[in-house]
Order: structure tokens, then C-alpha cells, then sequence
């Protein structure tokens, strides 16, 4: 085991003496430097040797050309087939920009995203922001109310933490039950399961929240369980490896054994103890993220389970930061996994939306200058909402609803592709391509889904526009709504 250094970060690159003042040294502050604290400074850092004759370069990868990424036939989209017979092709980057900016005025698009990337960037949003959320949430809803206006600075979208006693009794060490940050555990993982743990960082955990900023609970909450609980790291590294299979073209043999061993490790643990186990709810939301990865056909079972758990698990860690991350997640995958899975819970949860948005409305306090973005990404999910309750329950003409498929067109015309955002409307652009009956309508959801998966690879996208092909054979024939349960659903979210 190697040796710690007792000092903080910044003394032990300088080589000099720290005083050790706790939370932050002297030496640092006297110099105007930011101490970066103490401990074992985890960062993840992908190809990059620490030591050895490549120290600070690139590492040559013996197989080159698993480095090289490319796409495997089984990662494109598929071809859409329309009732004349012809092909929808894939549009191109610069081309969909173009017809973006023929539909929508250029200025307008410009005002309200064209800056969303620096505003993320620049925002100081921390773990500790986070478990600020905490006291400043409903108490019925699980989340801050929506934003009618930007506030004027971040300062004002959260509590003073004057107490350090009070953030003590929530940092991430009191937040897992029997699990702690980032350890000596991490020093001592082998080379491939650092490359997973930084895959999962570096292309996952971007995917799975709204904007990704310094703060992110895949990584930031989920990741240091993963050094410490052996089912979790288990968990994120199937993920990890089914992600770089489809991306590479490679067998997935070997994650399809390990992601049979967890199942039946978790299936053993929901047996042998009670269901309150933090460390199973989160191998199993890792595990439902898996499956938008590979567009599987787990769902029924993973979400079934997920229930369970977040029933067991409701008052056991409430007010910890990872419980708080657990639960706004589940409720996330519970929206968009219901209407999935059948028409009478996907009616139940989609006519009270807004209780589960609070992965969307918890961002305005990491980004309160994102108000007006984030509430154009709740309209447009709660658009989609409308057009499948409408399905479901009335199942009006198709021609009826083209009005309401329009609007939830225009809306989207107003966020801009490759903006931050854009790919938490995966599900709403899948509803509407569903319930869709015209070309143009078709066609402008289903490129905006084609998009989406350039960027993330993830592919439960291409699984969902195979699926689409069935659900358009049915108009007029049998709710799109009813046919989309009777089928293995995939996660599409």
C-alpha cells in the first residue's frame, strides 16, 4: 500500500511543508492559493500514465484498434421505411443546423441557449450545493418549486451553511450507510476497472442528468460507493463495458456473464436481508441506466425491483445526499418506464407529472441563470405527456391530434441541436414520433432521436426506432399506447 502524504494537495505538488491546518492550510491561504484539502486526490483521467517511462503521456494501447473508435454496424440507427416505400435518410449535422435555423430566427436561438454551455461551465455548483437542496425542497413533491424568474445569483437559491456542524452531519461520508468516499480502495483498483470507472464517468454519467456541471451524482454520489461496495462496482463496470462493446464493435459476452452474477447476487441479497439496502438500490438504478445502454428487454424485471426498493428504502436516509440523488432518479426512470410498460400505470403517472420532474427542476438551483432552458424541457415533456394520456383514454382520430404534435414541434425548433439539454427529451421525442401521422411530423422527431444517439451512443435509441416501424403498422387500427406494453418495452428515457 503506498504511502499517504499528510499534507494537502497543493504543499505535496509544491514539496514543502504543510502546517496541516484543517479545513484548509495556512501556507495556502497566506500564498492567495485554493487548498485543495487532504486525503487521496481522486481524478479521472482516461489514457494518461502517472508513472513509469510514459509519465504525463498518452499510453500506446496494445491493441490499437480497440482505441480508435468507430461505429459498428449495430450501433446505427436503422432506416425508417415509409408507407410509399422510401427511405428517411439521416441528415446531417450541418444540414440539420440549416433547416434549425430556417424554421427558427437565428437571434432567438442565440438569447436563449447559445450560452448555456459557458453557463454550465462557469457555474460553482458542488456536493455541497447539493445537499443545500435539501433543506430548501418541498416536502410533498421531493423538489424545488418551479422558477418563474432567473434569480438574481446562485447565493439565493440555497441555504447558508454558516453551521459547519450542520453540513458535517451531510457530507458524503454520512450519506452512504456503510460506505464512505473515495479511499485507499481506489489506489489499489487494477488498470481495467480504472478505465471502466473512468468510461462511466467520462460517457455515462454525462447522459443520465439534465446538465452536466462540476456536480454529478453518477459520479459524484455513485462512483465513490463503487470503490467501496463490490456489487456497485460490479454494476458500473457491465455498464462501462457494454457501452465500449457497441461502440467498438466487440463481443459482449463476457458483460452479458457479469450482468447475469449481479442479478443473481441481487436476487440472494433480496432474499437473505431486507429490502432496505441502499447498495442494491443503487446496483439497480446503475443497472437500468445498462439497459438504455444496450436497449435490452430487462426492464419489467429491473423496474419492478427498483420499486420495491425505493418503497423499502423511503424513510431509511432521508436527508442524506445519496438517498436524495436515489430517489429523484428513481422517480425520474418511474415516469418514463410506466407509460412503457402499460396503459394503466402509464395514465396513473403521466396525469401527475410534475411529481416526478424534480430531476429537471433541482437544476435551477445549480444553474439558476438556466430558468427559462430548463422550464422549455419541462413544457416540452409535459407536451408528450398530454399526447399519450390523449391516446391512451380517448384515442381520437389521428388526424386530431396533428395540432398538438405542431406545437410540441415548434416548441423543440427552439432548442438547438448539440445544446446542453437536449438529450433528456429522448422520451418525449419517442412519444411524439409515435403518436406522429404525418411526413413531416415523423420525420423531425425521428432525426431529432437520430441526433441524440450520435452523440451518446447509447442504444436503446436505434431499438426505439425499430419499434416505431411497429407502432406506425397500427394506427387505426389499435392504440399505439396499448401495443407498445404488449411488446418486451426497451428503457427509452
Amino acid at each position: 500500500m503506498p504511502k499517504l502524504k499528510s499534507g494537502c494537495h497543493n504543499c505535496s505538488r509544491r514539496r514543502v511543508k504543510c502546517d496541516g491546518t484543517r479545513p484548509h492550510c495556512n501556507k495556502c491561504r497566506d500564498r492567495g492559493l485554493d487548498c485543495a484539502g487532504y486525503g487521496i486526490e481522486v481524478r479521472f483521467i482516461s489514457g494518461v500514465a502517472t508513472r513509469g517511462k510514459h509519465k504525463g503521456q498518452t499510453v500506446p494501447s496494445a491493441k490499437g484498434a480497440r482505441r480508435t473508435p468507430h461505429r459498428s454496424a449495430s450501433t446505427q440507427a436503422p432506416a425508417l421505411v415509409w408507407p410509399d416505400g422510401s427511405l428517411t435518410r439521416s441528415a446531417t449535422e450541418e444540414e440539420d443546423e440549416s433547416w434549425l435555423s430556417s424554421q427558427c430566427p437565428r437571434d432567438e436561438l442565440d438569447n436563449s441557449w447559445s450560452s448555456a454551455s459557458d453557463m454550465i461551465a462557469a457555474s460553482p455548483n458542488t456536493l455541497e450545493q447539493y445537499l443545500g437542496t435539501l433543506f430548501s425542497t418541498s416536502s410533498e413533491s421531493g423538489f424545488v418549486e418551479e422558477v418563474a424568474e432567473c434569480p438574481a445569483s446562485s447565493d439565493e437559491t440555497g441555504p447558508d451553511f454558516d453551521d459547519d456542524m450542520q453540513l458535517l452531519s451531510h457530507s458524503p461520508s454520512h450519506a452512504f450507510s456503510n460506505t464512505c468516499s473515495p479511499s485507499q480502495a481506489l489506489v489499489s483498483l487494477d488498470a481495467r476497472p480504472r478505465e471502466l470507472f473512468a468510461h462511466f464517468s467520462e460517457a455515462i454519467a454525462p447522459v443520465m442528468v439534465v446538465f452536466d456541471g462540476k456536480f454529478n451524482g453518477y459520479r459524484d454520489l455513485i462512483l465513490p460507493m463503487a470503490v467501496e461496495d463490490d456489487l456497485v462496482r460490479q454494476a458500473v463496470s457491465v455498464v462501462s463495458m457494454y457501452h465500449l462493446a457497441r461502440q467498438h464493435g466487440e463481443s459482449q459476452e463476457s458483460a452479458d456473464a457479469r450482468l447475469q452474477a449481479i442479478i443473481r447476487d441481487l436476487r440472494k441479497r433480496t432474499d437473505a436481508f431486507n429490502l432496505s439496502d441502499i447498495s442494491a438500490w443503487v446496483t439497480i438504478l446503475v443497472l437500468l441506466t445498462g439497459e438504455t445502454v444496450t436497449g435490452g428487454t430487462n426492464l419489467p424485471y429491473l423496474f419492478r425491483l427498483l420499486q420495491h426498493l425505493m418503497d423499502a428504502n423511503s424513510a431509511a436516509g432521508q436527508g442524506s445526499a445519496i438517498h436524495s440523488f436515489l430517489e429523484e432518479q428513481s422517480l425520474m426512470m418511474t415516469l418514463f418506464a410506466q407509460p412503457l410498460l402499460g396503459e394503466g400505470m402509464g395514465t396513473s403517472t403521466l396525469s401527475a407529472v410534475d411529481k416526478y420532474l424534480g430531476f429537471i427542476s433541482n437544476t435551477a438551483v445549480f444553474f439558476p441563470t438556466l430558468v427559462p432552458q430548463i422550464n422549455t424541457l419541462k413544457t416540452a415533456i409535459r407536451l408528450a405527456c398530454k399526447i399519450y394520456l390523449t391516446r391512451a383514454t380517448i384515442s381520437p382520430p389521428h388526424a386530431s391530434t396533428v395540432d398538438a404534435l405542431e406545437e410540441l414541434r415548434l416548441l423543440c425548433l427552439q432548442i438547438p441541436l448539440h445544446q446542453p439539454g437536449h438529450h433528456a427529451l429522448v422520451w418525449a421525442y419517442f412519444i411524439a414520433a409515435a403518436e406522429s401521422s404525418t411526413y413531416e411530423h415523423r420525420c423531425f422527431f425521428t432525426q431529432r432521436l437520430t441526433q441524440i444517439h450520435s452523440q451518446t451512443k447509447f442504444h436503446n435509441i436505434p431499438a426505439a426506432l425499430s419499434t416505431l416501424q411497429m407502432l406506425w403498422k397500427c394506427h387505426g387500427e389499435r392504440r399505439w399506447t396499448e401495443v407498445l406494453a404488449a411488446n418486451k418495452p426497451v428503457f427509452i428515457i
